[in-house]
């Protein structure tokens, strides 16, 4: 019999854990696909090893150019037009937004990661402040379009908070922002050192 999950809290930390394994992020995966593979690992004849490839065939449909390509449509028919009303927009024109935004959109388009980093010198704190208020104001500008969801957070330290490493690698992260957006509903996370 094929090793199974007792429940739905098991089957979903296992899932996780193979996607991280795999290098694959479940945020490509719809909610409604994701609960179908939570009940295949649940499966007493399917089990994990179903689930699994379930994970690896949404995975290549996902790269296959053809989804690039109708990612890359999605947001080129943005209805807000979001990027192009920012480049022309009096207060966010010269801000940190556009750059954050269009380094979201080229990741949803390539299917990559979503956690990213804003890459540079750790930002002085009333910069990430303004910043902030900055993330707010673009939010209305993209009513009706594929950008949902402007989300900030004010600076954490990582370190004491026990969240300090940066994956499986020798990175450390300290105080740390972070602004989140959905693209066409793909939650984007942009990680913003910043200075102590």
């Amino acid at each position: 019999m094929p090793k199974y999950a007792e429940n739905d809290e098991d089957a979903n930390q296992s899932l996780l854990e193979y996607c991280e394994s795999i290098g694959f992020d479940p945020e490509w995966i719809t909610p409604e696909t994701w609960a179908t593979t939570i009940r295949i690992a649940r499966s007493k004849d399917k089990g994990y090893v179903e689930a699994y490839k379930s994970i690896d065939t949404d995975r290549t449909e996902m790269i296959k150019s053809g989804a690039r390509e109708v990612r890359k449509q999605k947001l080129d028919g943005d209805a807000a037009n979001l990027l192009g009303k920012i480049k022309t927009h009096y207060l966010l024109k010269d801000s940190l937004v556009l750059t954050v935004l269009q380094q979201c959109a080229a990741t949803y388009v390539g299917g990559e990661r979503v956690n990213l980093g804003l890459g540079g010198s750790p930002m002085d704190p009333e910069a990430y402040a303004e910043l902030r208020e900055e993330w707010g104001k673009a939010a209305p500008l993209a009513t009706g379009g594929i950008f949902t969801d402007f989300h900030s957070f004010p600076p954490q330290n990582k370190a004491a908070l026990g969240k300090g490493n940066v994956g499986g690698t020798l990175a450390k992260r300290k105080v740390q922002g972070n602004l989140l957006v959905k693209v066409a509903g793909v939650r984007f996370n942009m990680h913003i050192d910043i200075a102590e």
